[in-house]
Order: C-alpha cells, then structure tokens, then sequence
C-alpha cells in the first residue's frame, strides 16, 4: 500500500491553519491534526499556554513539544501514512525550531530527529494583524499571543524557511482569503504529484 501524503501548516498563532486545514482536508480527504495534541506533554503544554501553570525556560518548554510530537507521531502520524491517508498537520518540528529560537535557544539544542513533510505551507502574516484575528476569538489570549512575541517568532519562521534540511518550504501571504491560499496550495500540490 502507498503511504500517505504529509502536509503541514505552520505560522504564528492567528494566520489562518485551521481555517485552512478545514478547507483542504476535503478535497485531499486528509486526516487534520495538530500540535500540540491533548495527549501526555500535550497536555502539560496546553496548561502552560492557558496560564494554568508557570512557564519553564524556553529549551524545555521547547522540549516538551518534541516529546508531544514523539507520541504524535507513534500514535497518529505515522499509522495514518502507512494506512494510505493523507495527513495534514497544524504546526510541526518547524514551530519548535521558530519559537524556541526566537526566545533565545541555540539551534543546535532544538534538533530531533522526525520524519520530513512532503511539503510545508508557511502562512505567513505581519503579528498585528495575527493579533486583531486573534482579538475575535472571544477568548484569553494564550502563552505567546502578543504582538512581539509573535513578531520574533515571524522573523524566525522567515529565516528558517531559507534552510533545506526542513524540506520544501511554501512561504503563502496569509493576508490572502483562504479561498486564495487554497488555490496556491492546490496549485503546489498538483505539480509535485
């Protein structure tokens, strides 16, 4: 059997994933997940992110995404590629690089081994406006959702696009409708199958 196709969407918080994974899921009829998930250090991530419990330092904070992303793995992603399924996934290994650099950890620090996507779609938008999204979500604002921090993490995201060893990277203006964004991602995804 063909293993899957892996997709992930990644950005700062308010650029528009999940509204793109609803959309692409269907026409893919992908199986959508996301980091972090509510499971062990997901769920360890989640109460920090919410104010719940105090933040570590940035290396293991960082740290408890990529043991999160170990069980997403073992547990979702990899039995649903080798079952056939496609698999789009909200924020992944990139995130880990761009958030924990933007607050001072070494890259060297943040390596771990996973499998590469066959393509990431960058949603890419200016913090301010990620934050006047994130405004009307009729909710608190969690762990990183504030215009600096979210702007450094963007600079980060920006950089590390550049960099090969994440695999092919698609940097999208997410100040784009989503229908827009769709058609570009469609487009990608047509020539590369």
């Amino acid at each position: 059997m063909q293993s899957g196709k892996f997709i992930v969407l990644e950005g700062i918080d308010g650029c528009g994933k999940t509204t793109v994974a609803k959309l692409l899921a269907p026409r893919l009829k992908a199986l959508v997940t996301r980091e972090p998930t509510s499971i062990g250090a997901g769920r360890k991530i989640h109460n920090i992110l919410r104010h719940r419990v105090k933040a570590p330092s940035p290396l293991e904070f960082q740290k408890l995404y990529i043991a999160d992303r170990g069980e997403h793995l073992k547990r979702v992603i990899t039995p649903a590629l080798a079952q056939g399924k496609n698999v789009i996934c909200q924020r992944y290994s990139l995130s880990t690089f761009a958030f924990g650099m933007a607050f001072g950890v070494a890259y060297d620090d943040l390596k771990h081994r996973v499998p590469k996507p066959d393509v990431t779609f960058l949603l890419d938008l200016p913090a301010k406006e990620a934050m006047k999204r994130i405004a009307k979500r009729n909710r608190s604002n969690e762990y990183f959702e504030k215009t600096k921090k979210l702007e450094k993490v963007r600079r980060q995201y920006r950089l590390l696009a550049k960099r090969k060893e994440f695999g092919e990277i698609v940097v999208l203006n997410a100040l784009q409708t989503p229908r827009m964004l769709i058609s570009q991602i469609d487009a990608v995804l047509s020539r590369r199958s």
